[in-house]
């Protein structure tokens, strides 16, 4: 409340008091009191962690929060400010992939891989951020092996890894 001349006041208005003045007689005040309106104000973002930091009201926010500022409106009240800010989330992905030489290339995401290696891809995820897929593409050496046989020629047809072979070779 304001408080003028002994009494208080709540609201905006015209008021007036008789005093007695320095001479003994009525002197009648008048207060035109005028209650300005603060004001408040909410502001809702949502972002994806690459648009950080975030930047509000001179301020810089790094993770998601209810934030308040109180500033001076056009009136010179108090004007206070709320930010509700939501950090949305990235993603993350790791494929991990052995194949034979004979499977190059090798597709994923929509690209083509000819050798062994860790390949990251930035994709879009459902929030609209980034989703960070990551392949860790392995490649298997191919294996030979020789195996020396003799036989007699009465031994023959020779069967071997399941095929029959009838000459020396």
């Amino acid at each position: 409340p304001y408080s003028w001349n002994g009494k208080t006041y709540n609201a905006s208005g015209t008021y007036k008091d008789t005093l007695v003045n320095a001479q003994g007689c009525d002197s009648i005040t008048t207060l035109q009191l005028t209650v300005k309106s603060a004001s408040t104000s909410t502001t809702s973002t949502s972002l994806c962690p690459s648009a950080l930091p975030y930047s509000w009201n001179g301020k810089t926010f790094n993770a998601s929060g209810i934030y308040k500022d109180t500033l001076v409106n056009a009136q010179g009240c108090d004007s206070i400010a709320t930010l509700q800010l939501t950090v949305k989330t990235a993603s993350f992905s790791t494929t991990t992939t052995s194949i034979c030489n004979s499977n190059l290339p090798y597709s994923w995401n929509g690209k083509s891989y000819n050798a062994a290696g860790t390949y990251k891809d930035t994709l879009v995820n459902a929030q609209g951020c980034d989703s960070i897929a990551t392949l860790q593409l392995t490649v298997k050496s191919v294996s030979t092996s020789t195996t020396n046989i003799s036989i007699c020629p009465s031994a023959l047809p020779y069967s071997w890894n399941g095929k029959s072979y009838n000459a020396g070779g």
